[in-house]
């Protein structure tokens, strides 16, 4: 289970940051870009939804429920900081990128073990 959360917490910085390059008009240091509302907003949804991978075997429904937590994260980002950049695509975006992310790390572990 720490595997999955590092898994997640690694890649929901790696599509914080990438989102949050996307919505600066100039590009900031790699540490100002890690430091972001957007950032930690990811790396929430991910740790979330790498334990939700870890408690479920369809991935599909890991799929679908990590787009619900990813969009309810960041409304909830959003109703606290109001740092509005659309939650609902946001946090749709990043939840399915990661469902993707774990969808992707269990055929491969699959494909290993037979």
């Amino acid at each position: 289970m720490i595997k999955k959360i590092a898994v997640g917490m690694f890649s929901g910085t790696i599509i914080g940051m990438l989102i949050t390059s996307f919505f600066l008009s100039s590009i900031p240091s790699i540490f100002d870009m890690l430091w972001s509302k957007i950032t930690a907003t990811s790396i929430i949804v991910g740790m979330l939804t790498s334990i939700y991978n870890h408690l479920s075997k369809s991935r599909l429904q890991v799929f679908i429920i990590s787009i619900f937590i990813g969009v309810i994260v960041f409304y909830v980002k959003y109703w606290i900081t109001g740092h509005y950049f659309d939650p609902a695509i946001m946090g749709a975006f990043t939840g399915a990128l990661l469902g993707v992310i774990y969808a992707i790390g269990e055929k491969i572990n699959s494909f290993f073990k037979a």
